[in-house]
């Protein structure tokens, strides 16, 4: 029983840490936020922050981590639902988080700019690797509904996770040239439905899926995006 609960505690104090750290992101964001406002916050000292993490950049791993098993929760209910078609699963699956994204807007954009630094690029590798390896037999079990359901005709399932991997860092990334600018372009709104047209063509190509069948977004999501002031829901 003590170690289980030395474990509970731990766990409760590592969650205290990025909670915290999550809302100086929102307040101050990423680059701005020293560790010193996490101990001032939560008056710990700085060896007792490095019994949880040993880096400002591991804290960034573990928000991520905190992310992925919350787009899990999220996630997980649709994914693996026996009522929704494959298409459906799909659809809802990317509305679902895209819309999950948007509701904490400047964490998201904070660990965006945080990724594209020179320095980051091999962790950004990784992690994305291991979201993918996350939801990968999920994403290849609802291909394989598709096929038998015929709406899709692809033949590789099981390699779908990588190529949706390529098609959304590409689209990931036209997305963050739009908003990482000081100001968006007044075409900013267009320019991003595009890449998500672009985006949902291009997989509805890979799947061998019905044209059209797969959108993947709405206008009132990037309007969201584009939105000022910056606003999240915690």
């Amino acid at each position: 029983m003590p170690r289980v609960v030395k474990e509970e505690n731990y766990a409760a104090r590592r969650k205290e840490i990025l909670d915290v750290t999550r809302q100086l992101v929102y307040t101050k964001g990423y680059e701005a936020m020293s560790i010193q406002d996490i101990l001032d916050r939560l008056s710990i000292s700085k060896g007792a922050f490095y019994h949880y993490f040993d880096s400002k950049q591991a804290l960034l791993d573990g928000l991520v981590e905190q992310m992925l098993e919350e787009a899990d929760a999220v996630a997980r209910p649709i994914l693996e639902s026996k009522e929704l078609s494959a298409l459906e699963k799909l659809q809802r699956y990317m509305d679902t988080t895209a819309r999950w994204k948007v509701s904490q807007k400047s964490l998201m954009l904070s660990i965006m700019r945080a990724w594209r630094m020179d320095a980051n690029a091999l962790m950004r590798q990784k992690q994305e690797a291991a979201a993918i390896r996350h939801v990968a037999p999920m994403l290849a079990e609802i291909v394989r509904q598709g096929v038998t359901e015929g709406a899709f005709t692809t033949k590789y399932p099981e390699q779908f996770a990588s190529m949706l991997l390529g098609l959304s860092r590409g689209f990931e990334d036209a997305v963050a040239e739009i908003l990482l600018k000081d100001r968006p372009p007044p075409d900013a709104a267009e320019r991003l439905e595009f890449a998500l047209g672009a985006y949902s063509d291009s997989l509805e190509r890979v799947l061998g899926a019905p044209p059209g069948s797969l959108p993947l977004g709405n206008m009132d999501v990037i309007r969201e995006w584009l939105a000022e002031p910056l606003s999240e829901t915690k």
